[in-house]
């Protein structure tokens, strides 16, 4: 099973939450201190990359899904000054060969959740630390989960969103429930909804189910530690929170060791 928004790769960037937003400036200040090139993992439609390609960096996005990526492409149509400044590839972010290094490897909004397999993850790990120039750095942000993940965790359909979008019209109802946890695993499988009401009226349902791997601080740590990489600084939200003070978010700047 693989996280690819075929259904509702379209409506992706309806989604106008705070962690969806406060994350740009973040990513640009890092990406001012590093000044060289950058590579997004899970650039998904180029939310992050366009953001970074605007300020004039450098930007290679990667993405598995195709639905994703054409939403990306036909962003950069409307805007041809970033042409030159971007590069797309169609690409698995656990098995990559680019044939250059970065000096700023991300990987936003739990994108490397959706690596779920152990040998899948150490995988990935091993590419992005190959990718990494000498003195690069390693973004990585994946959601905080609550202290004792169980079958608790599981929720019934429940409405996360609702707005108008401005660029097309439609109203749009994002709901979203969770069914099933593998806790011996640390997967969820959670499942979203867009349900759209266009300008004619006509309704329409559009779902994805997801699978997911949470980690708790700890676990992030060692496992970005075993990989070969030193935590360099941690946050628990993008205006550098400490993870005691936002228990929100889990971001991790990493270099190698």
């Amino acid at each position: 099973m693989k996280n690819l928004f075929r259904n509702t790769a379209w409506l992706y960037d309806v989604d106008k939450r705070d962690n969806l937003q406060a994350d740009i400036p973040f990513y640009i200040d890092y990406a001012k201190m590093q000044k060289g090139e950058i590579l997004e993992l899970g650039c998904g439609t180029g939310r992050v990359s366009i953001a970074l390609a605007r300020q004039c960096f450098k930007v290679t996005g990667l993405d598995l899904s195709i639905q994703m990526l054409d939403i990306f492409r036909a962003k950069t149509e409307n805007e041809p000054e970033l042409k030159d400044k971007i590069t797309i590839v169609h690409g698995d972010m656990s098995d990559f060969n680019l044939q250059k290094k970065f000096s700023m490897i991300i990987a936003p909004f739990r994108v490397f959740q959706a690596l779920t397999e152990d040998d899948v993850i150490k995988q990935s790990l091993r590419c992005i630390r190959e990718h990494l120039t000498y003195d690069g750095i390693f973004i990585i942000n994946v959601f905080n989960p609550r202290p004792v993940m169980d079958e608790g965790w599981c929720y019934p359909e429940t409405v996360q969103w609702e707005r108008l979008d401005e660029n097309t019209g439609n109203y749009v109802v994002k709901k979203h429930w969770g069914d099933k946890i593998d806790t011996q695993n640390q997967i969820i499988y959670p499942h979203y909804a867009y349900e759209v009401t266009d300008k004619n009226g006509i309704k329409s349902r559009h779902t994805e189910d997801l699978k997911l791997k949470y980690y708790y601080d700890n676990q992030l740590s060692q496992t970005l530690e075993n990989a070969g990489f030193r935590i360099k600084e941690k946050f628990g939200w993008y205006d550098k929170s400490t993870i005691e003070d936002c228990k929100r978010e889990l971001i991790f700047i990493c270099t190698k060791i």
